[in-house]
């Protein structure tokens, strides 16, 4: 048989402080009760001559109103005993990662000094982005989708976090043979992901890219709208926009230049990033730290479904064992004043 416990422990700390206290102030009251009778006139005379309640009823009021107290603050720390069985379930909802690895990514549109590049990269923001919004429901399966001018599930659908973060970090545009950008052939590989695993109805997409692309996205919308799956898309990158730095460290210049000469700039293209979120009745969001809590809020409050369950045991509460009897106590407690009135008439 399991032990007695408490579920909420800190009112038996409550109680020892409250009890004493409870104590002395009904005494006291009592005390002084009596004082201001015995002034007024002798105790028994009054007792059998007037409606107030005689010294022993007093004293018993008193326990009942003390016992009431103890036993309710024993209630609120919810006494344990026995167990029960139960199925622990896991709800949540599965949620593709679209990251963009384009040759765009690596331009530095927040450095503020050389030293800082590679930590104000587009990539470096878009990864903050992902965690910051998958880090308001732990509790989804979360994939990774990776695209350039190709795109390619890199990590199925997997409850282990951990797993999705290192995958994360570890993603670099070094990964794609092809530097350019096709979002259409992003979404529509997510797509193809989400009817192999999931469920239709508890799937969401979270593309993050500056949106730059050389594609058409319609045909993959109409994919992802008519299985019901809505785009969370989060644009990364300034306005001013920021160079391209060359393809490789090898380069003999720092910069990537178009087909005349001239250093490539690169600037965020919201239009397509909008409209993913638009038609697929998702939500679009320029990334800041404050839009991507918003957005992961609005990811989190949409409806789940159960991913796993388990058997377990749980403890059974027994609070209603102390609060009948605080009940009890105070109903004996008010009968008390009523039959000495009835006596008395």
């Amino acid at each position: 048989m399991s032990a007695f416990s408490f579920g909420s422990p800190t009112f038996l700390a409550l109680a020892v402080v409250t009890l004493p206290l409870a104590s002395w102030a009904m005494r006291s009251g009592h005390r002084r009760r009596r004082e201001a009778l015995a002034r007024f006139g002798e105790e028994s005379l009054l007792e059998k001559s007037s409606d107030l309640p005689g010294s022993r009823a007093q004293l018993a009021s008193i326990g009942l109103r003390f016992g009431a107290v103890a036993l309710g603050l024993m209630a609120l720390a919810r006494p344990q005993l026995g167990e029960r069985p139960a199925s622990l379930a896991h709800a949540g909802r599965d949620v593709l990662v679209v990251l963009d690895l384009s040759r765009s990514m690596n331009a530095a549109d927040g450095a503020l000094a050389p030293s800082e590049a590679s930590e104000s990269t587009r990539l470096a923001m878009a990864k903050r982005a992902i965690s910051e919004v998958l880090a308001a429901s732990p509790e989804n399966r979360v994939g990774l989708v990776v695209f350039g001018g190709s795109a390619f599930l890199q990590l199925p659908l997997t409850g282990n976090q951990a797993t999705f973060q290192r995958f994360l970090d570890a993603a670099s545009t070094d990964d794609l043979g092809d530097p350019a950008t096709n979002l259409g052939g992003a979404l529509a590989a997510a797509a193809i992901a989400f009817e192999h695993d999931g469920e239709r109805g508890y799937q969401s997409l979270l593309l993050v890219s500056d949106g730059e692309n050389g594609g058409d996205i319609g045909p993959a919308l109409t994919r992802l709208r008519r299985a019901g799956i809505p785009v969370f898309a989060i644009g990364v990158g300034s306005p001013d926009g920021a160079p391209v730095p060359a393809d490789t460290t090898e380069a003999p210049e720092k910069w990537h230049r178009d087909h005349i000469g001239r250093v490539v700039i690169s600037r965020p293209e919201e239009g397509d990033l909008r409209r993913a979120a638009r038609e697929t009745n998702g939500v679009y969001a320029r990334w800041t730290p404050d839009a991507g809590r918003g957005l992961g809020t609005q990811l989190a409050r949409m409806e789940k479904r159960t991913l796993s369950s388990r058997e377990s045991t749980e403890r059974v509460d027994r609070f209603q064992w102390p609060l009948g009897l605080a009940l009890a106590a105070l109903g004996l407690q008010a009968m008390l004043g009523l039959t000495h009135r009835r006596k008395r008439t």
